[in-house]
Order: C-alpha cells, then structure tokens, then sequence
C-alpha cells in the first residue's frame, strides 16, 4: 500500500570523484529513456519492429559554489583534463587518478522517514559541459552563484532498497 508521495527534496548525491559537488548538489533530474521502434519498408505501408536498445539522455547535476569554488575546480579540472589538456601530463594524472577517467554517480532517493529506499547508479560517466557561473551584484538579496555540470555515461541500474 501507498502511503506517501516522493519528496523532491529527499534524495543523496555520490560522485566519488568530486566530493565537493556531491555535498553542494542542489539539484538533480532522473534522466530520460527512450527507444525508437525499428522501421521496416513494406510495399503498402511502414511497420515498426520492437526497438533493440536504449537511448539515454545526459545527467545533469545543479550545485551551488563554495566560496573557494573547489566544486567548480573539481569540474573544470576532470573536463579540461579528458579533453584539451595542455601536455600529457594533465592528461595522465586524470587517467592515473583513483578513479580514471570515468566516474559512477549514485542518486540516492530517502523515503519519508529519511531513509535510503531507491538508488539510481549511472555507469562509466564524465563530463561533457560545465555551465557559466553568474555573478550579479544588481540582485537586492543575495543569490548564491550556481553551476550545472551534464554527464554522459553508458547506462543505468535502477536498485529497491530493503
């Protein structure tokens, strides 16, 4: 029996590469899935076949800036460093970091009582854009700076906690 609604706003963040941006993460959207039924010519009209596999839509993570902007590093250093570093050496340190090139991030959605009931874990993911940062001294009350970090991965696995 159902007795709750979902609280937008009970849910854990692990990216165990960028430490900062999971504590600052403010906000996060269940990606998209989709599959396109496969078209079949036929001299009458068009048949659809089944699909034969998943499209996944990027992951997006909303965070806002600590004032030492160590979450905004964390991103800028791992996307800088898989795809225009400088010299080798930028490169070869994300490579032998850790955690490599690719990282896993875990949503962790709590239940009512606050406790951990579904875990959404996106595989081999890295980043491929890191927003603006907008700083505006025209706002009457302040607005802390955000960023949006957006991850491609390769899939991901749905687990029900007990």
């Amino acid at each position: 029996m159902i007795t709750n609604y979902l609280s937008p706003l009970e849910f854990r963040i692990l990216v165990q590469r960028l430490p900062n941006v999971s504590f600052f993460t403010q906000r996060v959207s269940i990606p998209d899935i989709s599959a396109s039924g496969i078209d079949q010519a036929t001299p009458l009209n068009r048949i659809y076949q089944q699909p034969n596999s998943l499209t996944y839509s990027t992951l997006d993570l909303n965070f806002i800036l600590d004032e030492e902007m160590n979450n905004y590093l964390e991103m800028f250093n791992w996307l800088k460093g898989i795809t225009s570093p400088e010299n080798y050496e930028q490169f070869n340190r994300q490579k032998d970091s850790e955690f490599g090139l690719y990282s896993d991030i875990t949503v962790t959605i709590l239940n009512s009582h606050k406790n951990p009931k579904i875990e959404f874990t996106y595989k081999n993911c890295f980043p491929i854009s890191l927003s603006s940062v907008q700083m505006d001294t025209t706002q009457p009350d302040i607005t802390y700076p955000e960023a949006t970090a957006t991850f491609q991965y390769d899939y991901f696995d749905v687990n029900i906690l007990k």
